[in-house]
């Protein structure tokens, strides 16, 4: 089913134009093709102006599976995957980019580097259905072919097993939360006993770590993947410089419910993160790093509406920075936003709806911006489908 505001050729002429740009369309028809629950979509621009698209999905059910609505906790979810080739009108019929035998594909993303391979990094579900974010192991593929239709070919295929210790990082968490929250001696050193329990077991630290939003491929080409440990809602960063070879680990950042970061690298090299927030705060929180993702300054709360959803933020060539976001406290996911700061989030001058229709859901976005300098964007469409989004920044200047 496509909603094609403009033709691709009028498209271009109005961007280059400079005047405001809007078209949408779905990845795929939910009416004519049930891919399930179909979530968390990520977006990439390839050299050759072909985008990619790729969310989860739930395959068909094998015999003995374990299938429930909560979509986390079955053994039959997937990630699924699209291409829409340079200058064509609609997106090619959607493939199955990976699916695990008998576990749970989730939470991908993509991101082309330096030298124009493509990553794909995901987590699968090792303890379907008893333990399922938690039992998160992170792999990532690399390919460098992958100008054709169908799944790219995997010229790399590899896990990721942080070495982070987070005992530390928990303990001081605890103990900020006994101070802000007025806990008596007593309980928190009752809280403190189950937390330091789960330290027993000795994967907890090696299992249940998120990707979600884009890597970041840094200035100097390293490739940053921003990540958060689901069993202790802590957020940290994977770096390599050598193709996934080797890793080094950030600091923990300090601060709690901090999940699925997405970082922007500004000119002078700061890079920032933005934090889908857990907290009672209901707003999205922030905190930057100066010394290329390694540590993380003092984690502030922003002004920016917040229900605990996905989010993506990031800079754009002209040096705005651009935040794509649920700007609600709490509800259905029935808002979804742009907002464009020119003072690298002090404050967002510039905010428009991608979606706004009560009782319906939109969110999980990704967004990129082309060579052109336009911008594209999916997102979850009421879990039926990938709804893929092409504007420009006069476009969200406009306002509603």
């Amino acid at each position: 089913m496509g909603i094609i505001v403009l033709t691709c050729a009028s498209a271009l002429l109005i961007a280059a134009a400079g005047q405001p740009l809007y078209e949408a369309e779905f990845v795929f028809d939910p009416k004519a093709s049930d891919h399930g629950h179909v979530h968390a979509s990520c977006v990439v621009e390839c050299p050759n102006g072909d985008l990619r698209a790729v969310w989860y999905e739930n395959g068909p059910a094998l015999p003995d599976s374990y299938y429930s609505k909560d979509r986390d906790k079955s053994d039959n979810v997937r990630l699924g995957g699209a291409r829409k080739p340079a200058g064509a009108g609609a997106w090619e019929t959607p493939f199955v980019m990976s699916d695990t035998f008998g576990v749970s594909d989730n939470n991908p993303c993509m991101v082309v580097d330096k030298e124009q391979r493509l990553w794909l990094v995901y987590p699968t579900l090792m303890g379907v259905p008893q333990w399922t974010w938690g039992s998160g192991l992170v792999r990532y593929r690399i390919s460098t072919d992958y100008a054709n239709a169908g799944p790219p070919v995997w010229t790399v295929s590899d896990i990721l097993i942080p070495h982070v210790s987070l005992k530390e990082a928990t303990g001081k968490l605890i103990d900020a939360a006994a101070i802000s929250e007025g806990w008596t001696e007593e309980r928190k050193t009752e809280f403190k006993a189950r937390v330091d329990g789960m330290f027993e077991n000795p994967l907890i630290e090696r299992l249940g770590w998120m990707p979600r939003a884009h890597p970041l491929v840094r200035s100097d080409g390293a490739v940053i993947l921003p990540l958060s440990n689901e069993n202790f809602g802590i957020a940290c960063m994977a770096i390599t410089q050598d193709g996934g070879q080797t890793w080094t680990f950030s600091k923990p950042v300090e601060g709690a419910s901090l999940t699925q970061p997405t970082l922007a690298e500004f000119d002078d090299k700061t890079i920032v993160a933005f934090f889908r927030n857990g907290g009672k705060e209901r707003r999205i929180k922030r905190s930057e790093s100066t010394d290329g993702g390694l540590t993380w300054g003092p984690v502030t709360v922003t002004d920016r509406p917040h229900p605990g959803s996905g989010i993506e933020a990031i800079v754009l060539a002209n040096g705005h920075l651009l935040l794509v976001y649920n700007d609600i406290e709490e509800g259905s996911r029935d808002q979804l936003a742009v907002s464009i700061s020119e003072d690298r989030g002090q404050t967002w001058r510039w905010t428009r709806h991608l979606e706004n229709t009560p009782d319906q859901r939109f969110d999980y976005p990704s967004i990129v911006q082309a060579k052109d300098g336009t911008l594209h964007a999916t997102y979850s469409y009421n879990l039926e489908t990938i709804k893929h989004v092409h504007f420009n920044e006069e476009w969200v200047m406009q306002g509603d």
